[in-house]
């Protein structure tokens, strides 16, 4: 590279935390932020009702910050109660990325009473993205998000009462950690300021990706620590950093290990420190903290395992291996070799070279550069933002602060976990939001006494103008398409054709019979825009979506699904409409087919149905 290129390469990585209409729309109000700060002394002086206004609410944060029960209970019901508040506005989303139809299987299957699913005789007319076939029919993930989606579809008829659910959780969860890490009233503040800045807005609570149940597994870990580490001997911080563990287990397991043996190593370490020798350590973490622990670990991992046998027949072998022994994706570790594969669909095969791409971006060092600074770029929008980025000035401070020293530690090794990855989504980063979110409240703690120091009206006009400022970012972003400002990929969270499959399933759910889709795709369908999804109860579901085959397969499909109304559905095809799927002679060699390579039993051993 020679020395304009490499100018050219570093001015556009650094442009692009500036450039954006939404990020640069952001600093913007950053800046009119901070003008409003600076200004409050001089124009709100004496015993004005402005200043009356900003002692009330300086003292109503601290009151029900100090009381740690009432701000865990506001923290948990307010995000729930703001987004159903918005209903009307932002109704119910629709699913469009292959993750969430996963999750959206494995809740199904689990809310019908079972793990899995029999592999279903026509299964290769309904292979898709991060959905496994064979030996069972199910989700490639872990069972965490979809057991809350699963409680959605069974009590409130709707899976997406799963995930709202899930979101208050996690800031409950959240506001309890930081309790232990802050005082009380930081930690009320900072996870207001969490939930203003991606709890009502983002695909968060508006998708069905997940991200919380992980979220809520990483609170209840860090949220452990410090009790624990404090010598209350008390049970409750040691079954929930059992709980915690589990729950990481079941959502983000590679990255719940790793965090999990930090976290466990600094318990020991800094307990070894008051403590010093095993045995007078090993008496005081026994019975309050190892045995309540280690109990409800133990149950998660006999289940896990149990899972994973009902799923894959084997107690050691995740979903996520079957997935990718079959597909060769996810190629997210970037130390595992890649999958050697040929797959028949040709769909399949392009999002198989598409995940084997991602390994082209570590062959030279400026493709690596790029690839860790999307990562950054995109983690901070969703995260951070430039309005969240001013206090994260005082890391260093943070840093050396003997209480929150461990935080950044955490996010440190967090980070270098990731270099072992070809990915990072904002849901990878799900177990340390938590975290996160502890050290910017730290941050803006800083700020706040600093500014105290000068002002106190200063301080709190600081205080209320942030929250004030995360809204009409996440206003902004919500209304983005309309104003026409285009966000990155997570910001919207959602693939072109997502909003005309739900329009067509709904049209064919009111027709009076059951449905067959049938899907033809161009010969460059984007695999990132998959029809092809079903319910975890095939034979039964009002519609049925399969993939086109050849001319056999097809009317061996049509055959087995004879009761059914067909239709045809061209993807690439715009707009996208169903059509009556045209009737043609079945040959002589189709009617009676000659192999049994189409057909599998009903039940598969080592399943639960």
């Amino acid at each position: 590279m020679t020395f304009p290129e490499a100018v050219r390469f570093f001015i556009y990585e650094t442009t692009r935390f500036l450039t954006p209409e939404a990020v640069a729309t952001e600093w913007v109000l950053l800046a009119l932020a901070a003008l409003i700060v600076a200004a409050v002394p001089a124009i709100w002086s004496g015993k004005s009702a402005a200043s009356s206004a900003l002692k009330r609410i300086q003292y109503a944060i601290y009151r029900i910050g100090n009381s740690k029960r009432t701000a865990i209970a506001i923290c948990g019901t307010l995000p729930i109660l703001i987004r159903l508040s918005m209903l009307g506005v932002i109704p119910v989303p629709e699913p469009s990325i292959h993750d969430e139809f996963s999750h959206l299987l494995l809740g199904d299957t689990l809310a019908h009473g079972r793990l899995t699913n029999p592999t279903h005789p026509m299964w290769q007319h309904f292979e898709s993205i991060h959905i496994i076939q064979r030996p069972t029919y199910n989700s490639m993930y872990p069972p965490g998000q979809g057991a809350f989606l699963a409680l959605g579809e069974v009590v409130f008829r709707e899976p997406w009462a799963g995930v709202v659910i899930s979101v208050g959780l996690m800031y409950a969860a959240m506001c309890w950690m930081m309790q232990g890490w802050l005082p009380p009233a930081w930690a009320f503040y900072g996870t207001l300021i969490a939930i203003l800045k991606f709890g009502l807005f983002g695909f968060w609570i508006n998708s069905y990706m997940g991200g919380s149940v992980a979220a809520i597994g990483g609170a209840l870990l860090f949220g452990s620590l410090p009790r624990i580490k404090g010598g209350r001997a008390r049970r409750l911080p040691g079954f929930l950093l059992g709980l915690g563990l589990v729950l990481l287990m079941n959502s983000r397991p590679f990255e719940g290990a790793v965090l999990g043996s930090c976290a466990l190593l600094y318990l020991l370490l800094t307990s070894q420190g008051k403590f010093p020798g095993l045995v007078q350590q090993s008496k005081r973490l026994l019975r309050p903290v190892v045995l309540p622990a280690g109990l409800v670990l133990l149950c998660g991992i006999l289940f896990a395992g149990y899972y994973s046998w009902r799923v894959t027949g084997n107690p050691t072998r995740m979903p996520y291996q079957v997935n990718r022994d079959t597909y060769g994706w996810p190629e997210n570790l970037a130390f595992l070799p890649a999958k050697n594969l040929t797959l028949h669909h040709k769909v399949l095969e392009a999002m198989y070279h598409q995940e084997l791409n991602n390994r082209d971006r570590y062959n030279a060092p400026d493709k690596i550069i790029d690839n860790l600074a999307t990562r950054l770029f995109d983690n901070w929008t969703f995260f951070i933002g430039p309005l969240l980025t001013a206090p994260l000035i005082f890391l260093p401070w943070i840093f050396r602060d003997k209480r929150t020293r461990i935080l950044v530690a955490f996010l440190a090794a967090m980070a270098f976990m990731n270099l072992f990855q070809l990915v990072l989504y904002p849901y990878h980063l799900a177990p340390v939001v938590p975290i996160i979110f502890a050290v910017v409240a730290q941050g803006i703690r800083y700020i706040y006494v600093n500014l105290l120091r000068a002002s106190w009206r200063r301080a709190v006009t600081f205080a209320v103008v942030l929250p004030f400022s995360l809204i009409l970012v996440g206003a902004m972003k919500q209304e983005a398409d309309y104003l026409g400002i285009p966000l990155a990929y997570w910001e919207r969270a959602a693939e072109p054709h997502r909003d005309a499959r739900a329009y067509i399933e709904s049209w064919l759910k009111a027709r009076p019979r059951q449905q067959l889709v049938i899907v033809r795709y161009g010969p460059d369908h984007p695999p990132n825009q998959e029809w092809v999804y079903n319910r975890a109860d095939i034979d039964h579901s009002k519609v049925v979506w399969a993939r086109e085959m050849d001319p056999c397969s097809d009317e061996r499909l049509l055959r087995y699904f004879s009761g059914r109304e067909p239709w045809l559905l061209e993807a690439d095809v715009y707009p996208q409409r169903v059509v009556p799927y045209p009737k043609s002679k079945i040959s002589d060699e189709c009617k009676q087919p000659s192999s049994e390579r189409h057909r599998f039993p009903d039940r598969v051993p080592g399943a639960l149905f």
